[in-house]
């Protein structure tokens, strides 16, 4: 179960530090993709930011269904922005994963310390 745990702690992890990267540093493909959702450049930063520190602190145990609520929304929200301006299934993909993948963190991580 640890394995588990460690697996999506990972993916997670790699998926915030990645895409809140690309955020973060302004990558042209990120910034005009949050353009075209009507996103001002400073909102995408900030994200970007939120995502990579959120990321991080899925690591602290103490801190880790905060960050798992928080980032949950986040994904959620994506979704939400992509399907409003009518994006294709591809664009949506992503955060569809990403969401799916916190979720089972949030279940995997309650299952274990109730256990412990």
């Amino acid at each position: 179960m640890k394995y588990a745990m460690n697996g999506l702690l990972g993916l997670v992890t790699l998926g915030c530090l990645l895409f809140g990267g690309m955020k973060l540093v302004g990558a042209e493909e990120m910034l005009k993709n949050m353009g075209n959702l009507n996103y001002p450049e400073w909102f995408t930063r900030l994200l970007g930011l939120g995502e990579i520190l959120l990321g991080l602190l899925l690591w602290v145990p103490k801190f880790r269904n905060e960050a798992v609520f928080l980032l949950f929304g986040i994904f959620s929200g994506a979704i939400g922005s992509h399907l409003g301006h009518g994006d294709i299934f591809s664009s949506v993909f992503p955060a569809l994963l990403f969401l799916i993948l916190t979720l089972s963190l949030y279940i995997l991580h309650n299952r274990i310390w109730k256990t412990v």
